[in-house]
């Protein structure tokens, strides 16, 4: 079974993504604080990460920049990126770190999960 960590300071939002995962076949992990998803990512390795950009004591950017930076468990990690502060220069960012999937909140459930079935097939 594929393994997906959900990184979103929202509950309802992360709790849904979830589910969604669930459903794509996924065993998640939810946390909402980005020092916490640091500690899981350098310990635990996972085939998929859904990302917020604004989350409490880390914020996103600089938690994706981490994650592909080491060579930790996750490096090559797909990262989902979901925002509602999407912009030109974030995303340019976040594409330098080899980041390719965004979506911008809201986002269509359907959207998500074909975006998740792509990547967890190509492993």
């Amino acid at each position: 079974m594929k393994r997906a960590l959900v990184i979103e300071d929202q509950k309802p939002i992360r709790e849904s993504v979830g589910e969604l995962l669930e459903i794509a076949g996924c065993e998640t992990r939810l946390i909402g604080d980005g020092q916490a998803a640091l500690e899981e990512l350098l310990g635990c390795p996972y085939d998929l990460i859904i990302l917020d950009l604004n989350i409490p004591s880390m914020d996103g950017v600089s938690l994706a920049e981490t994650i592909t930076s080491q060579d930790g468990p996750n490096a090559g990690t797909p990262i989902i990126v979901i925002s509602a502060y999407l912009s030109p220069p974030v995303t340019e960012n976040l594409q330098q770190l080899n980041i390719k999937h965004f979506l911008e909140k809201p986002f269509v459930a359907e959207e998500l999960l074909g975006i998740v079935k792509e990547l967890l097939e190509k492993d």
